[in-house]
């Protein structure tokens, strides 16, 4: 009786062990791993907006740095789970439909300015800050950052929706996984509305509007793919396109 009980005893320690790599099934481990990236987004993206470090190195160099290390985390999540090469290899059609899905929101992006923020209205402060945050469009480098700005976007889709989105999905279901990202993204910008905000209109909701949006759109966009490369192309595009080609100019 000893000895069976002696060789049954790996194999439970093997289950539990698989357990341990398993999709989180409570739905406080999934929010721990959600709200930890938002304060640690959010933190980010303060330092980064701040009237200190916005338009210098350390505003892209600071976002790289806590990107890089949160992402690192997600690749190591989806190896331990056997996934990394179902959601990260790139297959044929991958660029074409994040350049499509990118084109698509740079332009409601365009209309939005010709609608709220195109001068006269006072609100074209709004998005006046936002640029200036980014620095001379006509310095040198220029394109180097843009290159930046690209690998930025990559790493905080890769997170978002790779890390944050996934996590939400078994505890909570895709709809609610699905809305909770995008609020939790919005909730990680706020920082931006009051940082870029303007003594006149007030503060600054326009990353945070976008930020929603968008990631219901990126969001979506996994899911319906069920791998990652098609919303990393989409958001690292349309981000460095709304730096490389602004839309809106001094």
């Amino acid at each position: 009786m000893s000895e069976a009980s002696d060789e049954e005893t790996p194999d439970e320690d093997v289950d539990a062990g698989e357990d341990v790599e398993a999709e989180p099934t409570s739905k406080r481990e999934a929010l721990l791993i959600a709200g930890g990236v938002t304060v640690a987004s959010g933190l980010a993206v303060g330092f980064a907006f701040s009237d200190e470090y916005a338009g210098t190195p350390w505003m892209l160099g600071s976002l790289v740095i806590v990107y890089a290390a949160l992402a690192a985390f997600t690749v190591w999540r989806l190896r331990a789970r056997g996934e990394l090469d179902e959601q990260l290899r790139p297959r044929g059609g991958d660029l074409t439909v994040g350049a499509i899905v990118a084109a698509v929101l740079y332009g409601v992006a365009t209309g939005v300015h010709l609608l709220v923020t195109s001068p006269p209205s006072p609100r074209a402060a709004w998005i006046m800050h936002v640029y200036a945050t980014l620095g001379d469009p006509s310095a040198e480098g220029r394109h180097l950052l843009g290159g930046v700005v690209f690998v930025v976007a990559a790493l905080e889709e890769l997170v978002w929706r790779g890390l944050v989105q996934r996590v939400l999905l078994a505890p909570f279901g895709w709809l609610r996984a699905w809305l909770l990202q995008a609020a939790l993204f919005g909730v990680a910008h706020l920082p931006t509305m009051f940082l870029l905000g303007d003594t006149r209109v007030g503060p600054n909701p326009l990353l945070v509007a976008a930020g929603v949006a968008y990631s219901l759109v990126w969001g979506r966009l996994a899911m319906r793919m069920d791998r990652l490369p098609p919303a990393l192309f989409a958001h690292a595009l349309f981000t460095w396109g709304v730096f490389e080609f602004p839309i809106w100019s001094p």
